[in-house]
């Protein structure tokens, strides 16, 4: 599961930075075969590998393997009001065609909103510098 987990960060955050798998290898100094292996899951990653994605995404390892779904530059104040959205405060609640959501949808969704929530959060703060 952990690897899944990898493999699906690694490709949203090099996509999400508009990079091809090349440039990202030139960038980190991985070649770019290993990374096509990393993220089609055909390859683990070393250590040190897991290391360079980390430091050049911004992000913890811990973030990167699924064990923590915060960003390291993300302060206490935005953990607050990603929860503020995640638990619907509001009093509406997500449903398809008037039929509430199970828990593994809800859960499913929560996974979406938060990156989405990071992804839009992380523009707007490289956007005020």
């Amino acid at each position: 599961m952990a690897i899944e987990v990898l493999r699906k960060r690694l490709i949203n955050l090099r996509e999400s930075e508009n990079l091809s798998q090349v440039e990202l290898g030139r960038r980190i100094g991985i070649n770019n075969t290993i990374i096509n292996k990393i993220e089609s899951g055909t390859r683990g990653v070393s250590a040190e590998e897991l290391g360079k994605f980390a430091e050049f995404y911004g992000v913890t390892t811990d973030y990167l393997l699924g064990n923590n779904n915060t960003p390291v530059w993300a302060t206490k104040q935005d953990v607050i009001d990603l929860q503020d959205v995640l638990d619907d405060k509001d009093g509406t609640s997500f449903n398809f065609g008037g039929q509430k959501l199970t828990n593994d949808q809800n859960a499913k969704l929560n996974l979406a909103l938060t990156q989405i929530f990071w992804d839009k959060l992380k523009e707007r703060k490289q956007s005020d510098k």
